[in-house]
């Protein structure tokens, strides 16, 4: 029976796993959307994570889309928790899967021809797609012949096992929320610890009481996940999380002490005729239901509370604010996050050619700033690193080099402004005609600093090209006029080589920043537009104040 159940539970998890992963990837976009645009009522919300997790099966890839979606500010923490509160009760739809086909139906009948099917698209499938779609299918087949060897292995065990010895009442239902909760936490899925209950009950192992308790344990222990997931992840990773986890506590705590009254309405309502599976079902749907009629309505207060409860640590670490590991499990999410972070790169870099062509900051200061910003550059780098271990849509593959390229341009950019920033803040041996180019030579930069950035309204690649067309023919008149004065001695050999240096890396920050506003438009066009929230939401990230 034990290597029964273990192989059991393999199948179960094995299955949800490549069923799961398959749909992602094979209905990624439409995950997206869904997040994306469906969220921005309290019903939008909640009805979103019910349909998402109903459509990949796993609340926890809902959860964790979900606080890739706020780490990647397109979505807001409230619309998160309505979000992680609907996949609550969307999960409850694997126990009516379980309860109404799996023990109901000869699985391995109706596996077989599926697996043979879904592995065939899975092997030959010519584009992506279909093998993500064969790879769901095999994961459905597994999932229910993992079902089956369940069931057979709790099959007329109910009088082996002395549940009796357990204890009874409260003291006995402590218990098994123990063992729901380690069960889960072991596991690492509830759908697998729920499918153990179910199959137990149906089996006649465990009483419809005893099983009932044992579910609101495997909720209470599917917090585990989130917890250990977001570890050393953002704040609001930690924010999302613990929605998740009040969610569940509070609920279980709340029906723990009515679990009688649920089961003798069930049973009042639907007839003692009914099945102990389909009881379990109908009860863990009612339990999730009162997680959210308790909750909702405290959703603003929570996310107010949130908000001061986890905080951005404010360390000398560099840390990426958009991109963390909880945010890779999803490609198309994954991909925002870092366009995000790459905004905020580009902000950081302006902002510091734009200090250094003011001659705000001395060389030193300058270089203090540029370490944390190259730091940062690296461990952007590593995250894109690790995103090409995942299968990317292939509208989404040039994406990975794409960002890479525009990190080495932000670099560049940088590197060039320190070392010309030594000379640029010693201009008292350039005559005045000399003075006045170089002066409109920074302002063109300074230009740039500000329409390159794609996150303004009215950005335009049109106005930058116009303008670094102005810039070139404002260079060459400079360096025409510093040639001239050389030639003449107004200007010693190494002072003429110096202000050439300069304004040659005035032009070299130029193209630069022109390379990454290009890609980062392209950028823009590869993803939605965000809608309702979203223009305030990337008003409040370009605004947001942050340290170098």
């Amino acid at each position: 029976m034990i290597f029964s159940f273990a192989g059991g539970v393999a199948l179960f998890l094995l299955g949800m796993k490549l069923l799961t992963d398959g749909l992602k990837l094979a209905a990624g976009d439409t995950l997206r959307m869904l997040l994306n645009r469906y969220t921005s009522t309290v019903t939008k919300g909640v009805v979103a994570g019910i349909a998402v997790t109903a459509l990949v099966q796993s609340s926890s890839a809902v959860i964790f889309a979900t606080i890739g979606f706020v780490n990647a500010g397109m979505m807001t923490l409230a619309q998160a928790i309505y979000v992680i509160f609907g996949s609550n009760v969307g999960t409850t739809l694997t126990g009516w899967i379980i309860a109404t086909v799996g023990l109901n139906i000869n699985l391995q009948a109706m596996a077989m021809p599926l697996l043979a099917a879904g592995m065939a698209l899975w092997l030959s499938g010519g584009n992506r797609n279909m093998g993500a779609w064969g790879q769901a299918l095999v994961g459905f087949s597994i999932f229910f012949l993992g079902i089956d060897v369940l069931k057979d292995t709790f099959s007329d065990l109910g009088e082996i096992v002395p549940f009796e010895a357990l204890g009874s009442g409260l003291k006995g239902g402590l218990l098994m929320v123990f063992i729901g909760i380690m069960l889960t936490t072991l596991m690492q899925s509830s759908s697998a610890a729920i499918a153990v209950v179910l199959t137990a009950a149906a089996g006649g192992l465990l009483p419809v009481s005893m099983a009932a308790y044992m579910v609101i344990g495997a909720d209470i222990g599917t917090t585990s996940t989130a917890v250990l997931a977001v570890y050393g992840a953002t704040a609001n990773a930690k924010r999302s999380a613990s929605a998740h986890v009040i969610f569940n506590m509070i609920n279980g705590l709340v029906v723990l002490f009515l679990l009688p009254f649920y089961l003798a309405a069930i049973s009042g309502v639907f007839g003692p005729e009914l099945t102990a599976a389909t009881t379990i079902a109908i009860f863990h749907t009612m339990k999730k239901l009162t997680g959210l009629l308790i909750l909702l309505p405290f959703v603003k207060r929570m996310e107010s509370w949130l908000l001061t409860k986890f905080k951005e640590e404010s360390t000398d670490k560099i840390t990426t604010r958009y991109l963390d590991n909880t945010v890779l499990q999803t490609p198309a999410l994954a991909i925002n996050a870092l366009v995000f972070e790459l905004k905020r790169v580009g902000r950081k870099t302006r902002r510091l050619v734009n200090e250094n062509v003011k001659h705000t900051s001395t060389p030193e200061q300058f270089i203090r700033q540029q370490k944390p910003l190259n730091d940062l550059h690296l461990l952007i780098g590593s995250y894109i690193q690790k995103m090409q271990r995942d299968e990317f849509p292939e509208e989404l593959e040039n994406t990975l080099p794409q960002g890479l390229r525009v990190l080495g341009y932000f670099r560049e950019a940088v590197e060039v402004a320190a070392e010309i920033a030594p000379t640029g803040n010693r201009s008292d041996a350039l005559n005045p005609a000399l003075q006045d180019r170089i002066n409109t030579l920074e302002e063109y930069v300074l230009k740039f600093c500000n329409i390159s950035d794609s996150e303004l309204p009215g950005f335009s690649l049109q106005s930058i090209n116009e303008l670094e067309l102005d810039f070139e023919q404002e260079y060459q008149k400079a360096k025409n006029s510093l040639l001239n004065s050389g030639s003449r001695g107004k200007l010693t050999m190494a002072e003429m080589l110096a202000w050439h240096d300069y304004i040659r890396g005035l032009r070299r920050i130029v193209n630069q920043l022109c390379k990454a506003a290009r890609h980062m438009d392209d950028f823009n066009r590869l993803i939605d537009h965000i809608p309702g929230e979203g223009p305030a939401l990337l008003e409040l990230h370009h605004n947001e104040p942050e340290q170098l």
